[in-house]
């Protein structure tokens, strides 16, 4: 005989935000970071939805076309801001991705550049947040994003601990960060005593990095801000006879080229492979390179190493070991992949 009690409610999101923020306790316990993933997406059981929390702030991720009908993203904004009060969270920002966003043609929603969140108080245009060892510079409604990637912060602290290995064995490393974006990785670096180079097409974004290093007190002096294209530093480096003992690669999946610069569009599908093979011909001997993607095609089991080895052309690197992905990107491995080597 059916039963006759009709069908429960699915779990509100406030419910399943306060379950999500359960399972990172751990994380949020451990006091390593003041910046990171709180919900996430069909993991913690609301597609297309995501929260990431950075200190004061947090930011909810909707991706349009991707979240149930039901889902009132301004409604839910209020949502999570009760639920993250308790950690010191004051202001919850929404930033909805577009289904496609060349269609957009360049032009943001203005939700995502407004001072005023979506729930809760005005938060200052720049904020620190903690991450390990180091302070870095975040902007909550700078646009679709913050300046920094979360799912990299155990890769960072990576860098930091390989350069103070090297450190305390007496020789200060020099290390390569491309696709620099505001310099998470240089500064990581440079808190533990390398000397970093950062390359990156956009003025504004280094100088973003510039004024992390000066929140954590490094001089930048022995530090090196290069404006430019990723190949067309190598080229130059290579001519200057610059070498690196470790080579960080993190490219976007896609990024727009300039006939007038002579710079050529970049597709991580496409020039994955090229990247590796122009690298490693900066890299010192015993020196290791950082390769890391969130491109979905790369992210699959195994393609990744497939596109190191094509680039190479030569016997297997040796593989190094990799920190397992936190508590609060456990679900996502399927959403970004990195490998380290050495030759």
């Amino acid at each position: 005989m059916p039963s006759s009690h009709p069908p429960s409610a699915p779990p509100s999101f406030h419910t399943l935000l306060s379950r999500a923020l359960d399972r990172r306790r751990p994380l949020i316990a451990a006091g390593s970071t003041q910046a990171f993933r709180a919900f996430s997406g069909p993991v913690d059981g609301f597609d297309g939805v995501f929260v990431d929390v950075y200190a004061e702030g947090a930011v909810l991720i909707v991706y349009e076309g991707g979240t149930p009908r039901r889902f009132n993203a301004v409604a839910e904004a209020a949502a999570a801001l009760d639920v993250l009060h308790p950690l010191g969270v004051r202001a919850v920002y929404l930033k909805p991705f577009p289904k496609d966003r060349s269609r957009v043609g360049g032009q943001l929603p203005p939700v995502v550049t407004e001072p005023a969140p979506a729930a809760g108080e005005t938060l200052p245009e720049a904020i620190l947040v903690r991450e390990k060892d180091w302070d870095l510079e975040i902007r909550l409604y700078d646009g679709l994003s913050t300046g920094l990637f979360l799912d990299q912060r155990e890769n960072r602290g990576f860098v930091a601990k390989w350069v103070a290995e090297r450190v305390a064995a007496g020789a200060a490393p020099s290390v390569l960060n491309t696709f620099a974006y505001t310099c998470a990785f240089s500064i990581a670096a440079a808190k533990s005593g390398a000397a970093t180079t950062s390359v990156d097409v956009s003025a504004r974004y280094l100088d973003w990095g510039k004024r992390s290093f000066a929140h954590n007190g490094i001089d930048i002096t022995p530090h090196r801000f290069a404006k430019m294209d990723t190949f067309e530093f190598i080229n130059y480096a290579r001519r200057k006879g610059l070498k690196y003992d470790l080579i960080i690669l993190d490219p976007p999946s896609f990024a727009s080229g300039s006939k007038r610069k002579g710079i050529r569009a970049w597709s991580s599908v496409d020039d994955y492979t090229r990247l590796v093979r122009e690298a490693v011909t900066l890299l010192n001997v015993k020196g290791v390179i950082l390769a890391s993607t969130n491109t979905q095609e790369l992210c699959r089991p195994g393609r990744l190493e497939r596109e190191i080895m094509k680039g190479l052309d030569r016997p297997p690197p040796r593989w190094i070991a990799l920190p397992q992905a936190p508590i609060d990107f456990a679900g996502e491995r399927d959403r970004f992949a990195a490998r380290a080597f050495s030759l």
